[in-house]
């Protein structure tokens, strides 16, 4: 498609940074006019996270939201408040429960190294005491000298006793919340690698997982296979009964594909109605054999309306599959999938197109 910002705009905004502030604020005010101009040609409301999405999209700043609002104009020509509340929720939602979890880490170990400095302060104190001590001692050292000196050492100990079990104390107590809060970081990492519709792997978990998959299979010169798939006319099942079906269209799709894959198999949403399958040590037969369970599968289903009754119409999706090649980075791996599935769409629909198995 033909960019839709300036293509003078992103040099301009490498060199903000070199800018004096004057002209920062003029290269800003320059970005936030391109961002009107969206929000005006688009019809959406300038709301906050509105104006992120077209402010990322202008700015460069992350490639995949360019190039998801890229695919959804190319197919559709406007993009919707749906669509961007959607884009906004995979790509520039912040992960809030991972963010407090770091900083209840890094504020849990700052007060670890305050007790063990503590400790050492009072480790050096003691060492002091019983050198000084020593000092007084000596061979003709009198009785009473030797009881004071006895005694300070006694007493130095049980401080120094006190503070070990104390800070023994405080360390375990501070060890569980340590990995109260390790856990709770994990877990709210993996949500922000989820999308929250589906629950599958959202984009940037299905970008991490292949380049990791695709690195794997090289290095172990080993099978794999990307399946690319869209689910078929759902501009008009939204446009027909509404985004809360279509969110339920979604999710039913999203479940077929859990259900049937497995093992290191990856399934994700990839964005709006279309999904990605990463197939590790799988030929092209065998990711086509797979795939044509989930289109049967699909097709087969007579989905209704819960409340009226009213039936859908047949759920059917179009499918591209890719075989990893000597050559492939993730992009090209990407392109090809998503070339097959356009010629799928373009065959009718409803069908599969893989790569010739014999191509390398």
């Amino acid at each position: 498609m033909n960019d839709l910002s300036n293509s003078n705009f992103a040099e301009q905004l490498q060199a903000r940074e070199r800018m004096p502030a004057a002209l920062q604020y003029e290269t800003a005010m320059d970005l936030a006019g391109e961002v009107f101009k969206f929000v005006e040609t688009h019809k959406t409301p300038p709301v906050p996270i509105a104006y992120e999405v077209w402010y990322s999209y202008a700015s460069h700043s992350d490639i995949s939201v360019r190039q998801r609002i890229d695919l959804v104009v190319d197919n559709g020509g406007i993009l919707s408040s749906y669509d961007i509340e959607q884009i906004h929720q995979e790509f520039l939602a912040p992960t809030k429960g991972a963010d407090e979890a770091s900083l209840g880490i890094d504020s849990e170990m700052e007060a670890v190294l305050k007790m063990v400095e503590s400790y050492l302060d009072s480790s050096k104190s003691y060492s002091g005491s019983l050198n000084s001590s020593l000092k007084d001692l000596s061979d003709t050292a009198k009785p009473e000298q030797l009881r004071r000196t006895v005694e300070l050492l006694i007493s130095e100990n049980k401080k120094m006793s006190t503070e070990a079990n104390k800070l023994s104390d405080n360390l375990e107590q501070s060890k569980v919340q340590i990995e109260e809060m390790r856990a709770c970081l994990a877990e709210a990492r993996e949500d922000g690698l989820r999308d929250p519709l589906t629950n599958l792997a959202n984009r940037r978990k299905f970008e991490q997982t292949l380049v990791k998959e695709m690195a794997e299979a090289k290095a172990d010169e080993t099978d794999m296979c990307l399946v690319m798939l869209d689910i078929d006319h759902f501009k008009a099942v939204n446009d027909t009964f509404g985004h809360v079906v279509g969110d339920g269209v979604l999710k039913y799709v999203a479940s077929l594909l859990t259900k049937n894959v497995k093992g290191r198999d990856a399934a994700a949403r990839y964005g709006g109605e279309e999904f990605a399958i990463i197939l590790p040590q799988t030929k092209v037969v065998h990711a086509k054999s797979l795939v044509e369970q989930v289109r049967t599968q699909l097709e087969a289903t007579k989905l209704v309306l819960t409340e009226t009754n009213r039936p859908l119409g047949k759920i059917t999706a179009s499918f591209g599959i890719s075989q990893l090649r000597g050559d492939d980075d993730p992009q090209k791996l990407i392109q090809r999938a998503d070339a097959k599935l356009y010629e799928a769409k373009n065959q009718g629909r409803n069908r599969i197109i893989c790569d010739d198995p014999t191509t390398e």
